[in-house]
């Protein structure tokens, strides 16, 4: 059956956060979707989590598949060359899609081949940080070209049928080089295709790195926490307030400007709004 969308969500030992994942993929605004978990050498801890949402929703497909090279991005090559969709995005296992991504991503791919939400990422102190970035501009373009990735995977969004237009597809990356970078280069190097940033908050990112010594039950508890309130429209409108705020202030011609919004700021704004939403709700039962 046709649907809408493709959400792929690539996963090895994520067990701990993929639920949170996968529940953020399957409460968009969209709902004719398909998320396809595409498990490269994935243990038993992952396969039961995958089963849960399996067996609760027929949207959920997984490909449990042998350890592949790097992180298995021929896997993905496959998925989406099987699909009856108009458009894919990625969903890293350990990060978040809010509910409008998904619509989002296919109002700007009615006119692009390949979108991306403003990259926001959440370091180990809760901090959230947006780096500047406009792929339409050629500065950008030459920016990723070069090596300098601005895109994380996690957000990521392209038509199927420009992916079918590629020389490769996802292939695997040559030692030195990011796995994301090196499938963007592939779509920014084609001179048809029409690369477009948005300009709302729809993805954020946990990157690893800046967790050294986590375990996987803080790394848990941690996406649990954000995708709780996230899921709450005065949580959810604070934070794209903050994030709001930070892109207007940001300078696109300043490449080493770094917008932080810290999880302070985003608690005030998010209880301000609280109240402010409490009050509507209260004079709207008078």
């Amino acid at each position: 059956m046709s649907r809408r969308a493709a959400v792929v969500v690539p996963t090895h030992d994520h067990a701990t956060t993929l639920p949170f994942a996968l529940q953020s993929a399957l409460a968009q605004t969209v709902g004719d979707i398909e998320v396809h978990v595409i498990g490269d050498g994935v243990g038993d801890d992952t396969r039961d989590v995958v089963a849960d949402f399996l067996r609760d929703d027929s949207r959920v497909r997984f490909h449990d598949l042998p350890k592949g090279p790097r992180l298995g991005e021929v896997y993905r090559h496959d998925v989406i060359l099987g699909l009856d969709t108009a458009m894919v995005t990625y969903l890293c296992d350990d990060d978040l899609l809010l509910a409008g991504h998904i619509a989002a991503m296919e109002q700007l791919l009615v006119d692009a081949d390949f979108a991306h939400p403003p990259p926001i990422r959440v370091d180990g102190g809760e901090n959230c940080h947006y780096l500047p970035i406009d792929i339409s501009l050629p500065r950008y373009r030459q920016l990723l070209l070069s090596g300098r990735n601005r895109i994380p995977l996690t957000g990521a969004a392209h038509t199927v049928a420009a992916y079918r237009r590629l020389p490769h597809g996802w292939r695997t990356t040559p030692v030195g080089i990011s796995t994301d970078l090196y499938m963007w280069q592939q779509f920014l190097a084609q001179p048809w295709c029409r690369a477009v940033t948005g300009s709302v908050a729809t993805a954020v990112s946990f990157p690893s790195p800046t967790r050294p010594g986590w375990t996987a039950e803080q790394r848990g508890a941690e996406l649990a926490r954000w995708y709780s309130e996230l899921s709450d429209p005065a949580g959810h409108e604070g934070f794209d307030e903050s994030v709001r705020a930070a892109y207007r202030a940001a300078a696109l011609d300043n490449d080493r400007r770094i917008m932080a919004i810290t999880s302070s700021q985003w608690w005030r704004t998010r209880v301000a709004i609280s109240n402010v939403l409490r009050h509507r709700r209260a004079r709207g039962r008078q």
